[in-house]
C-alpha cells in the first residue's frame, strides 16, 4: 500500500480535486474550509506549516478578513480597515504584489526576501523556509491571494508547488461562495439588523409572511432635528446624526437588542421575549436606555450641546416580518404597540424627561419608577398611565435585586413636574 508521499503528482491532483467538489464546498465557513484544505494537503503530503487565505468583504468598517492557519493551532482571524492599502502592514507585502500584479509568488526565504518583503523576515524568524502566494480570481475579477509556508529544511517541492497550481483554478470558486455566505449575510444584517437578516437568509422572504411576537421595544429620538436642519450645514447635520447613532446603537447591541430600523432622526430597537420572561427582555431595554444616556454625558461639549434625546420604552405585541409591494419589501415590526411607543416618545418633550415608559413596560423591571400621570396618545382611545425613572437613575446604578418591583405612585418633591396629576393629552 502507498501513502500519499509516494502517489504519482496526477493521483495527487486528482484526489484533491474529488476532495474539494465531494467535501471542501460544503464548509459551513471560509476559516472551516482553509482548515480542511491544509489538512488535505499535509495528508497528501505537503509540509504546510502555515497558510493564511485573505479575502475582501462588504462591511461598513472593514475593507478584507484574513484567516490564518498554523500547524497544530487554532486558526485566526484577522480584519483589516478601510484604507489598508495606505499603511506599512500593505505596502511593501506579498499581498499587495500578489493583488496588484496578478502574479504567484514563489519564494525560498533569504535576507533578500527579508529585504523586498519585510513580513517574510518575521515568518523567517518563525522558522518558515518557503512561501508560495496565489491569486483567486473570483467571478468579480477581484483578486483575494492565498498562501502558504513551508518550515520543512528544503521547503516544498516542485510537486507541491504544481499541486497548488492545479488547485488554484477549482478552488477559487469554491471560496467564493462559501465567503460570499457570509459577506451578504453580513452585507444584509448591516441595514435589517441581525435578526431579520437571519429569518431572510432563512427564507422569509414573500410578503405577509410575519409572526407575531412579544417585545420590549424602545424608540430613541434626536429632540430639535428640524431646528438642526434650519441653522446647521448639511455635513454638520450627518457628523451629529452619526454621533447620536453612536450612541443608541451599541447600547442597544451591548444589551441583546437588534436595530429595527432608522427613522430620519430616530431609532427603533426591539428585545424579543426570550421564552416567558418578558422581565429579562424589559431590564436589557432599560439598560441599553441608560447607557445611552450616560454615554451623551461623555461627548465633546461641541456635540453635546447639539444633542438631546427623547427615549420611549413600551412592552408589548408586534407583528413581525415582510410588508410592501411586489418585490420591494421591508422586513419590520408593526401594530397597536409599535404606535403606543411613538405616540409615548412624543411625550419626552411635553414633560421636560429623556427617558418615559408605560405602564407595561414599568411593572417588570426591578427599577426605582413613578408614575408621572395618564395621558390620552393622540388615536387612542384609552388614557395610558406614563412612568419616569427617579431623578439620578436615568443613567446606569447598582443594579436592584430581581423581583423587587418599585412602582411609586405618590411622586417626591424632586420627581414632581408642574401639571402632571391631571389627564393630558397630546
Amino acid at each position: 500500500m502507498t501513502n500519499a508521499l509516494d502517489s504519482p503528482p496526477a493521483d495527487r491532483k486528482a484526489e484533491l480535486l474529488r476532495w474539494l467538489t465531494e467535501e471542501g464546498r460544503f464548509a459551513p465557513d471560509t476559516g472551516c474550509l482553509l482548515e480542511m484544505l491544509c489538512e488535505k494537503l499535509t495528508g497528501l503530503g505537503a509540509p504546510i506549516a502555515r497558510a493564511t487565505a485573505h479575502v475582501r468583504t462588504l462591511h461598513p468598517e472593514f475593507r478584507g478578513v484574513s484567516r490564518i492557519w498554523r500547524r497544530g493551532q487554532s486558526t485566526e482571524i484577522r480584519t483589516s480597515r478601510h484604507g489598508i492599502e495606505s499603511t506599512s502592514d500593505y505596502q511593501n507585502s506579498p499581498v499587495q504584489h500578489v493583488i496588484e500584479t496578478g502574479q504567484w509568488l514563489d519564494a525560498v526565504l533569504s535576507e533578500a526576501t527579508d529585504q523586498r518583503f519585510p513580513i517574510l523576515a518575521t515568518l523567517r524568524a518563525q522558522g518558515i523556509t518557503h512561501y508560495v502566494m496565489a491569486p483567486l480570481t473570483f467571478s468579480n475579477r477581484i483578486i483575494n491571494p492565498i498562501s502558504w509556508g513551508s518550515d520543512a529544511p528544503s521547503g516544498f517541492t516542485e510537486a507541491d508547488v504544481e499541486l497548488f497550481r492545479d488547485l488554484v483554478p477549482a478552488f477559487a470558486p469554491v471560496l467564493e461562495v462559501t465567503a460570499g455566505r457570509r459577506i451578504y449575510g453580513e452585507l444584509l444584517a448591516t441595514y435589517v439588523g441581525q435578526d431579520p437578516c437571519a429569518r431572510i437568509m432563512a427564507g422569509a422572504v414573500q410578503r405577509g409572511n410575519v409572526h407575531h411576537i412579544k417585545a420590549a421595544m424602545l424608540l430613541a429620538d434626536l429632540r430639535g432635528f428640524s431646528r438642526l436642519t434650519d441653522e446647521l450645514p448639511e455635513e454638520r447635520i450627518i457628523e451629529l446624526l452619526n454621533a447620536f447613532f453612536d450612541l443608541v446603537v451599541p447600547s442597544v447591541t451591548g444589551s441583546g437588542g437588534d436595530v429595527l430600523k432608522y427613522i430620519g432622526d430616530a431609532v427603533i430597537a426591539i428585545f424579543p421575549v426570550a421564552g416567558d420572561d418578558p422581565a429579562r427582555a424589559c431590564a436589557s431595554a432599560l439598560a441599553a436606555a441608560q447607557t445611552t444616556l450616560a454615554a451623551l454625558q461623555a461627548l465633546p461639549p461641541e456635540i453635546q450641546r447639539h444633542i438631546f434625546i427623547d427615549i420611549a420604552l413600551h412592552y408589548g405585541d408586534a407583528a413581525y416580518g415582510n410588508i410592501g409591494s411586489g418585490d420591494r419589501l421591508d422586513f419590520t415590526a408593526v401594530g397597536r404597540d409599535i404606535n403606543i411607543l411613538s405616540r409615548l416618545e412624543l411625550l419626552c418633550k411635553d414633560v421636560g424627561r429623556p427617558l418615559l415608559m408605560t405602564d407595561a413596560f414599568a411593572v417588570k423591571v426591578a427599577a426605582p419608577v413613578f408614575e408621572i400621570g395618564q395621558f390620552e396618545l393622540r388615536g387612542f382611545r384609552q388614557h395610558q398611565s406614563v412612568y419616569g425613572l427617579r431623578q439620578g437613575h436615568e443613567v446606569p446604578s447598582t443594579p436592584k435585586r430581581p423581583n423587587s418591583y418599585l412602582i411609586d405612585r405618590a411622586m417626591s418633591t424632586n420627581d414632581a413636574v408642574a401639571g402632571n396629576s391631571g389627564r393630558r393629552s397630546l
